[in-house]
């Protein structure tokens, strides 16, 4: 597995989802539209909760991320069960810029090794890297059509 090449595409993949917030105001980044389950900020704090989450959990490699992150946007999650404040965009973008190179620092070396438990079924810490590259065009594509 050629790391370089992978760090490159996340890295890639990040600076498309980061330009989507160009422009964007907190109350847009909370608006429910319809058709729609959850706002752009449940978005882009579950890329950066899920990437995590999937390293952490199925690929067993030690990711630190802020304490309510997975309450607020993991799995299941939704902005109208959130009660307490959120995180602004602001914070939000400076997770998911810093993300790409924290991962690179957690993981270089260690794409192929065998994941701590399979993610369906992806087996090594470097396929489920890429799953989260897929995850999060599937997240920004929603991001796409929520500002529309």
């Amino acid at each position: 597995m050629n790391e370089e090449k992978i760090f490159q595409q996340i890295d890639f993949i990040r600076q498309r989802t980061l330009s989507e917030m160009e422009g964007l105001s907190e109350e847009q980044a909370d608006e429910v539209k319809e058709g729609f389950n959850n706002t752009i900020r449940w978005n882009l704090g579950h890329i950066y909760t899920a990437q995590n989450v999937l390293i952490s959990k199925f690929g067993g490699k030690n990711v630190e991320m802020p304490p309510r992150y997975l309450e607020l946007f993991g799995p299941g999650s939704r902005p109208s069960d959130w009660e307490e404040e959120v995180p602004t965009l602001s914070e939000l973008k400076q997770l998911l810029e810093e993300q790409p190179t924290k991962l690179k620092e957690a993981l270089t070396g260690q794409l192929d090794d065998k994941a701590k438990e399979p993610f369906k079924s992806l087996t090594t810490v470097g396929e489920i890297l890429n799953f989260t590259m897929y995850h999060e065009g599937v997240h920004t594509g929603v991001i796409k059509s929520l500002k529309k």
